[in-house]
């Protein structure tokens, strides 16, 4: 999938998913484009890395919760 943004220069372009993460922790885009619109880098909530669970695997086979 490719992914709108606009660079530190105003520059704007293309680029796949992963690269714009890469590009986001390098802080070398100030804007990309989402399906609602423009996301700013520093203003608007953007997701992280995620780190993994430390507790159980709630979706083990067997196991049903309610």
């Amino acid at each position: 999938m490719v992914i709108k943004v606009i660079f530190q220069d105003g520059y704007s372009g293309v680029v796949s998913s992963s690269t714009l993460n890469y590009l986001i922790e390098k802080r070398a885009v100030v804007a990309f484009k989402r399906s609602d619109g423009w996301a700013r880098i520093g203003r608007d909530v953007i997701r992280t890395r995620q780190q993994p669970l430390d507790g159980p695997d709630k979706r083990e086979k067997g196991q049903i919760l309610f």
